[in-house]
């Protein structure tokens, strides 16, 4: 701004200096441009005047222009910031939500509102994950499949949700081809494969990927349980295959898969073992799971218990083979015996038939009601 009045002042003095110098010798000088067919001639006075106003115009045009722009970039900035703000207020109002299971909220976070753009895939995610704990799987894969493709390959876990395991296991083959995939990536794969039933693949990679997978010993067991009781009849076979690693987690839900489907004979050494070294918990939560007795094992736990009568596991697999053999009235008393702040939810079930055949429905009502 301060050199630009310099400027002018500049063009004035040089302008009223040409004309001063002519006045003094009585001479009005002129100034003549000629120009093709053109031609403007003028005193040097004029065509100072002209020349200063002409100068004054631009400079005041320049303004205005600035002005104006200056105008227009600050309520634009104004509006477009205020964009942002609502965009930002209802990314974090939707992210509170998402974190106390809040669905309803979610969707309403965005209903006027999306995300900021840097955020839209998050959104799709956010608005798939309050779509699926509401039981709208139709709706959580039209979000889902509204992301970008790299983006849908952070959330196999959601189509996994969505009943779509194979298009996770499709999203997840990129990254499972690496030298060392995140943990993350590993565990939904393994997921995936046992979702789609997918078994020698799934043995293949808990071989090969097993030292990456940070999972705690209950979700081991968990995801074994589920595994064994879908192949009871291949259960051994599979179990064989396993890394050695892996057979500490796998080896109580595979021997209860066998109890379960009727060969107990066939794990009964394994458990003669483990009453032998104390281990009747886990004794119990497979002779739990049994659907026929085995004598041999029934006069092992017997011995056991007259060591230790008050045992509450050695007494509940007493009860279970008594069950197994339709012995209800027995398993029913010795399911008396067992004090109920030792009980274990394992139990439940078999407890409340041996009550409900021997008519004894008010302690099978008790027991339902026990927390």
């Amino acid at each position: 701004m301060v050199k630009m009045i310099r400027v002018i002042l500049i063009i004035i003095a040089i302008a009223i200096a040409m004309a001063a110098g002519h006045l003094l010798i009585d001479e009005k000088g002129y100034v003549l441009i000629a120009y093709n067919d053109v031609t403007i001639e003028a005193t040097i006075v004029a065509m100072a005047i002209m020349f200063f106003m002409l100068t004054i115009g631009l400079w005041l045009v320049v303004k205005a222009i600035k002005f104006f722009w200056r105008l227009y970039r600050k309520s634009t900035g104004h509006f477009g910031h205020k964009r942002a703000m609502k965009a930002s207020q209802a990314w974090q109002q939707a992210l509170w939500a998402t974190l106390n299971d809040d669905n309803e909220q979610v969707q309403m976070a965005f209903k006027k509102q999306d995300a900021p753009s840097q955020w839209q895939d998050y959104q799709y995610a956010l608005l798939a994950k309050s779509a699926l704990q509401q039981g709208k799987q139709a709706t959580a894969v039209q979000h889902l499949s509204a992301m970008s493709e790299e983006a849908q390959s952070k959330v196999p876990k959601l189509w996994l949700q969505a009943d779509k395991g194979a298009q996770a296991l499709v999203l997840l083959e990129t990254p499972m081809q690496q030298k060392k995939p995140q943990s993350t990536e590993i565990t939904t794969y393994l997921e995936g494969l046992l979702v789609a039933q997918k078994y020698v693949e799934l043995i293949k990679t808990l071989n090969d990927k097993h030292k990456q997978v940070t999972w705690s010993a209950e979700y081991w067991q968990r995801f074994f349980t589920r595994f064994f009781m879908q192949n009871q009849p291949d259960g051994q076979a599979y179990y064989e295959q396993l890394p050695k690693a892996l057979k500490v987690y796998a080896q109580q839900p595979y021997l209860q898969s066998m109890a379960a489907s009727g060969q107990i004979k066939q794990v009964q050494p394994a458990l003669l073992k483990w009453l032998k070294k104390g281990l009747y918990h886990d004794v119990s939560a497979v002779i739990s799971a049994a659907t026929e007795g085995d004598l041999q094992l029934t006069h092992a736990i017997q011995a056991q218990l007259k060591k230790q009568p008050d045992n509450a596991d050695l007494l509940a697999c007493l009860a279970c083979m008594a069950h197994v053999d339709e012995d209800f009235e027995l398993a029913a008393k010795i399911f008396d015996n067992i004090n109920k702040s030792d009980w274990h939810t394992g139990w439940t079930s078999i407890a409340l038939r041996s009550y409900e055949q021997t008519q004894q429905y008010q302690k099978a009502y008790e027991l339902a009601t026990l927390k």
